[in-house]
């Protein structure tokens, strides 16, 4: 999957924007599945089970897009779990690499708005209602222990442990606090690190351009 040149550079694509939505798919159906049995025989039959296969054979919603610099700002209509419309955002990148003529995908980043939990005293009212949510997605082959760290600017800003591997790839997820927000929204460019099963360590680069402006999208009121 990766060159021998350890550092790859990113290509924003215009199908990036739908690919994401994949990311958005996976996070529900991990929250619906059941609780493995306790006579499972094997934990990876059970972490192969959470796959989201219904979710992928349906037909992806139409997306309401807009462009920032090198991110892009997506929206879908869905409904809730009482069965009320509702609206899904998030905003993503697709960090690609060539080979041969074709260019492959490396690193998925999207950033979604999510509900915060319910605040249980005074001190967590306080807390704003919703949170950031960084998913990414990388190609199978890698060395889960190692997780995978994301810099802005060569500084570490986050790092995160992957939550899930399937058909599309190793998926982590990770709550984004108000320090990391402002660090990935200032800098102009940002690398993850990952590890493969062969020791490999790579270096993916991506652009943080346009981030900011998209985050301060999604982070609108929803309009009536």
């Amino acid at each position: 999957m990766f060159p021998a040149n350890k550092t790859l550079s990113f290509k924003t694509l215009t199908s990036a924007v739908f690919l994401s939505s994949a990311l958005l798919a996976f996070c529900a159906a991990a929250q619906e599945q059941p609780a493995p049995a306790a006579n499972t025989t094997t934990s990876s039959g059970a972490a192969q089970a959470t796959a989201p296969q219904a979710s992928e054979q349906q037909p992806a919603p139409q997306a309401r897009v807009q462009k920032f610099d090198d991110w892009y700002y997506r929206c879908i209509d869905g409904k809730a779990a009482d069965g009320a419309a509702a609206e899904s955002c998030e905003v993503a990148q697709i960090a690609t690499v060539k080979q041969g003529d074709q260019d492959v995908n490396v690193l998925t980043l999207a950033v979604a708005r999510v509900e915060a939990p319910a605040a249980t005293d005074k001190k967590a009212a306080k807390q704003p209602a919703s949170e950031l949510v960084l998913t990414t997605l990388v190609p199978l082959n890698m060395y889960l222990p190692a997780g995978i760290s994301i810099d802005a600017s060569d500084k570490p800003v986050v790092q995160l442990a992957y939550r899930n591997c399937n058909q599309a790839g190793c998926w982590a997820q990770q709550k984004l606090d108000t320090k990391m927000v402002a660090a990935l929204s200032k800098a102009a460019d940002g690398t993850g690190h990952v590890q493969m099963m062969n020791g490999q360590k790579v270096n993916i680069k991506f652009s943080l351009k346009g981030l900011s402006s998209a985050l301060d999208a999604l982070q609108k009121p929803a309009s009536k």
